[in-house]
């Protein structure tokens, strides 16, 4: 990525001015409403094999602001390579435009490059642009591409400021997008993102299905104040549904990508987002994917076989880190109902502070309840730091985790490097002994209720360890019960390393208290192996 600094933005008079569509009647005093642009009075067939991109531009060139842009049922077929404005369909300057799909009409795609590469997006709307909606809008590229590129299924880009200018060097746009709805809108095959909005404010989409892409299915980049109800994602080349804000040391933008780096969590850090219904089937990386967020809610998101990464993800990377971004740790972050099946791995909150002198990249603010997770053979959940620097801010108020088939190099529910992690009533069943809880190097931990049960033998009782390890961590555990009732006779179910130790047992002085603990079978060894 390379960005470059925001200059003062100028007090220049925009191009394009937005031109008053409220007038009233002569006659009637009803207001005056804008013409319907209906594509097939330009020409367009919608047989599915005619090239309807000449209709389509030319009721695209009529629009004016308060214009409709209608497309009856039909396949309208775009097969024109590099459009002007990069899009079957371009809106730049306008305001309360609506684009209005009927029932069974499609917008297909067919100007893929020779080598199978993107030419353009589906429909670009870009600032100055107020109250544009696209009702039922269904795009669908023709043929899978060949690779990542050019071409997202609906792409809206602003600019993240308060004012209606724009700074010197930002080519994306020439002023703000606000009021965006997408209702009941349909994206397939496109060869980068299905819906990408950047620098929007004041978003609404509802009922949103995208399926095939190569890149993210939904993703924002520095938005605020928005809604999504009902959002479905199947099979996406990367996240599921992301909310990314990159950082930078002063706030830049690239205008190659047409993206947004600030400085720090601010009122468009993705900011005051409420998101619900969403339902994320398979996927090349995350589910959901949350990186430099602020005040945000998600509630009731389920997962089902994502191929690698999380479930759900937030994390955070300094600009020492390895990560090809740069993230603050987001704040204010309620997850409320989350259930991920049969995935790489769970709910995982990831800190990669290296280098930083502050606890930006590692002091989260994230409060998630009602998780259920389902047969992920790597963490079910897990929050670490990469660095010497700990996590901290991360609230699991209740989880019920079943595993099954665990890689052997990881567990079911870890913490490295953390602290004050807080969680609630945690509740582990295995269908094998494994490392169902690990803690390392995690400082303050707190448990209100922590229950591990294994259903089976295993293929080697004796050779397996303790299912509870803390390692060089801190904390209180108020109630554990750890249940294994095929476990061998020397079976000790905790571990915990670096405990200070008087005649064997556990004391005041150790490092992680239980106040009850249960263990089944009991066991002569005791119930916790503290190394003395």
């Amino acid at each position: 990525m390379t960005n470059g600094k925001v200059p003062k933005v100028s007090r220049r008079r925009l191009l394009g001015a937005i031109p008053v569509v409220a007038v009233l009647a002569a006659c009637s005093g009803a207001p005056v409403r804008g013409s319907t642009r209906n594509i097939r009075d330009h020409g367009a067939v919608g047989d599915g094999v005619s090239d309807d991109a000449a209709a389509i531009t030319a009721a695209v060139a009529e629009l004016k602001s308060g214009d409709t842009l209608a497309f009856p049922a039909g396949t309208y077929r775009f097969g024109r390579l590099d459009p002007a404005g990069g899009a079957a369909i371009s809106i730049a300057g306008l305001s309360d435009v609506t684009i209005d799909f009927d029932a069974g009409a499609e917008l297909v795609m067919d100007n893929l490059a020779s080598d199978g590469a993107g030419t353009s997006h589906g429909i670009v709307v870009r600032g100055p642009a107020t109250g544009i909606s696209l009702l039922g809008v269904a795009v669908r590229w023709a043929t899978q591409p060949a690779e990542r590129s050019m071409g997202d299924g609906i792409r809206v880009v602003g600019y993240p400021s308060e004012s209606s200018g724009v700074p010197d060097g930002w080519s994306g746009s020439e002023g703000r997008a606000s009021r965006i709805t997408l209702q009941g809108c349909r994206i397939q095959s496109s060869p980068q993102a299905g819906v990408i909005m950047m620098g929007v404010s004041d978003l609404t989409v509802t009922d949103l299905e995208v399926h095939d892409t190569m890149a993210d299915g939904l993703h924002f980049n520095a938005c605020r104040r928005g809604q999504v109800t009902n959002y479905t994602a199947t099979n996406t080349g990367d996240d599921g549904l992301a909310l990314v804000t990159y950082y930078s040391s002063d706030d830049t933008f690239d205008n190659s990508a047409e993206t947004f780096s600030l400085s720090e969590l601010s009122d468009w850090s993705d900011a005051d987002l409420t998101i619900s219904n969403v339902t994320i089937n398979g996927g090349n990386a995350n589910g959901v994917r949350l990186a430099g967020v602020n005040r945000s809610t998600l509630t009731d998101v389920s997962v089902r076989g994502v191929r690698t990464g999380a479930g759900v993800i937030i994390d955070s990377a300094a600009a020492d880190s390895d990560a090809d971004w740069d993230y603050l740790a987001s704040r204010g972050v309620s997850i409320e109902g989350l259930t991920v099946d049969s995935s790489d791995s769970g709910f995982h909150v990831l800190a990669r502070p290296a280098g930083a002198t502050d606890d930006r990249f590692s002091r989260f603010d994230v409060d998630v309840s009602g998780v259920q997770i389902r047969d992920c053979p790597r963490w079910s959940v897990l929050v670490e730091s990469l660095s010497d620097r700990p996590v901290s801010g991360v609230r699991l108020r209740d989880c019920t985790v079943s595993a099954s088939g665990i890689d052997d190099r990881t567990g079911i529910v870890g913490l490295q490097t953390s602290q004050g992690v807080t969680l609630g009533k945690i509740s582990i069943t295995s269908s094998e002994p494994a490392v169902a809880f690990s803690a390392n190097d995690s400082a303050r931990l707190q448990v209100d209720e922590l229950g591990i049960v294994v259903t089976s033998a295993g293929p080697d009782p004796t050779a397996a360890g303790p299912l509870a390890q803390f390692q060089n961590s801190t904390g209180s555990i108020s109630t554990a019960n750890v249940q294994w009732p095929q476990a061998p006779s020397s079976w000790s179910p905790i571990a915990i390393t670096g405990a200070t130790c008087t005649d064997g047992s556990q004391t005041t002085s150790s490092l992680v208290q239980f106040g009850t603990l249960t263990t089944r079978p009991t066991t002569a060894a005791g119930p916790i192996d503290d190394g003395c």
